[in-house]
């Protein structure tokens, strides 16, 4: 994540990760899950599911018990039983996903989102440890090896989505390093996109947007457009995507718009507040 260059006169132009669609599309294609593996894969679902409902109990039960996870998940003494069917009902909507090899955009984005709210953006703020996510996917990779004749593609499935959901989880963590705590707003058109302003820390106006827009995909969306540009890797040009804020869209600082100011390079005080403005507000 890092700025590219801005002055007054000039569209704001971020240099951000891939999207999460594409790391998974870019890890699944490595992995070499074509659609004659998804198709066998699909065909491991009536194996798989016989047995679902109980593994996912014992997940949840082994989560409660474990102090670790317990802890981080405020599940220290009795756990309210209307969350724990609510967590249940999460994982379990994700695993049937699962089991029919679901490999969207969409589904994509929602195991990023996971991995966002492990970084203490969901709804409880709770920070799950990197550690216990992958060993629950070493969980659920052991539940397909005892029920498949292949697991060799269903572990690439699976490694695929655990590195999308660890992006997101990076992409939370990012957002509480940096020099001030500092406030970003999303209004009119980007509203449902970013309904809360989001509490961040940054050095600058260019660090705090890279940061907000590789955490909200959706947001990225609606504001910024795709520039094609080149980068050099030893000898050679390669081709790259940047990002820029798209025409009559406004980012202010405390209410100023940051192109009349010092643009991405914008420096950041305590208690900032950035607003995302679209047009036609």
């Amino acid at each position: 994540m890092k700025q590219v260059s801005s002055r007054p006169e000039e569209a704001l132009v971020l240099d951000l990760p891939p999207l999460p669609e594409e790391v998974f599309a870019d890890l699944l294609a490595f992995g070499g899950l074509g659609e004659e593996e998804k198709r066998a894969m699909r065909l491991d679902a009536e194996r798989l599911l016989e047995e679902a409902a109980s593994f996912v109990a014992g997940v949840y039960d082994r989560l409660s018990r474990h102090p670790g996870t317990a802890r981080a998940l405020g599940w220290e003494g009795r756990v309210r039983e209307e969350e724990l069917y609510l967590r249940r009902a999460f994982f379990s909507a994700w695993l049937a996903r699962t089991i029919g090899v679901d490999t969207s955009a969409e589904f994509a984005r929602e195991v990023y989102r996971a991995g966002l709210w492990h970084g203490g953006l969901g709804p409880k703020g709770a920070l799950i440890p990197p550690e216990y996510v992958g060993l629950s996917f070493a969980q659920v990779g052991r539940y397909v090896a005892e029920r498949v004749r292949d697991v060799r593609p269903w572990l690439v499935y699976l490694s695929a989505q655990e590195e999308v959901m660890r992006k997101g989880f990076d992409a939370a963590m990012a957002l509480k390093e940096g020099q001030v705590a500092v406030s970003f707003q999303a209004l009119g058109l980007a509203y449902p996109a970013l309904p809360k302003p989001l509490s961040l820390r940054a050095g600058g106006v260019g660090e705090a947007l890279a940061k907000v827009f590789t955490a909200t995909p959706a947001l990225r969306d609606l504001a910024l457009e795709a520039l094609a540009a080149e980068e050099e890797v030893g000898l050679w040009l390669e081709p790259k995507t940047l990002w820029r804020l798209r025409p009559r869209w406004a980012v202010l600082l405390n209410g100023r718009d940051v192109r009349y100011l010092e643009g991405l390079a914008t420096p950041l005080r305590e208690g900032d507040l950035l607003t995302l403005l679209p047009p036609g507000r």
